[in-house]
């Protein structure tokens, strides 16, 4: 408690350095992330349908989002950001889930695959993914040619280990896939970057 509180404590100095309404903008964000992590840490114990992820994951979409509104503002090109990256957030979710099912049972946590097994976590994760890819088309418009090649390979990569998930079902497959998973967010942050510069 003593440690959260003193990191709080340097986030909000920090934040108090941002133009307002800037400055403000990123407290709601921050505010906002520590409410939903506090109910999906919470009701993923207690759920038949899993509302805690859906939910939850909104903590993880947000922080990009407290970035882009240290200088930027509520608009489109955040909305459609949104779009894009939620989904994402919802697979990768499942992908660690699925690593790591034996503990989530033994301590009650009702997961992706402790509520819908295998064959469902997969669907999850693949139904997703092509969410993803549908979103991103929105998302790009927003973006120049740099971006667009940059999100192609991210979009190779996640295919990848979809298949990889899809075709080997192991735990060792799912360490594989989550290590992709990160590269793809790599690929798609980096593309980003250098298509604001050029």
């Amino acid at each position: 408690m003593a440690l959260f509180l003193l990191f709080s404590a340097l986030t909000g100095i920090l934040m108090a350095t941002l133009p307002y309404p800037n400055s403000l903008y990123v407290f709601i964000t921050m505010l906002s992330s520590c409410v939903i992590e506090y109910f999906y840490q919470v009701k993923r114990k207690n759920q038949s349908f899993p509302i805690a992820q859906l939910v939850g994951r909104m903590d993880f979409t947000l922080f990009p989002v407290a970035g882009y509104l240290c200088y930027g503002k509520p608009d489109t090109t955040l909305l459609l950001y949104l779009v894009f990256f939620y989904p994402w957030t919802l697979a990768h979710l499942a992908v660690n889930d699925f690593i790591d099912t034996e503990n989530d049972r033994a301590r009650g946590i009702k997961s992706i695959p402790v509520l819908y097994g295998l064959e469902g976590t997969l669907f999850w994760i693949s139904g997703f993914t092509l969410l993803h890819y549908l979103a991103a088309l929105l998302f790009l418009k927003q973006l120049g040619d740099i971006a667009l090649y940059g999100f192609l390979l991210g979009f190779l990569v996640l295919g990848f280990a979809n298949y990889k998930l899809l075709k080997e079902k192991s735990q060792r497959a799912g360490l594989f896939a989550l290590f992709l998973f990160h590269v793809s967010l790599v690929l798609y942050s980096c593309s980003i970057i250098l298509d604001s510069f050029f």
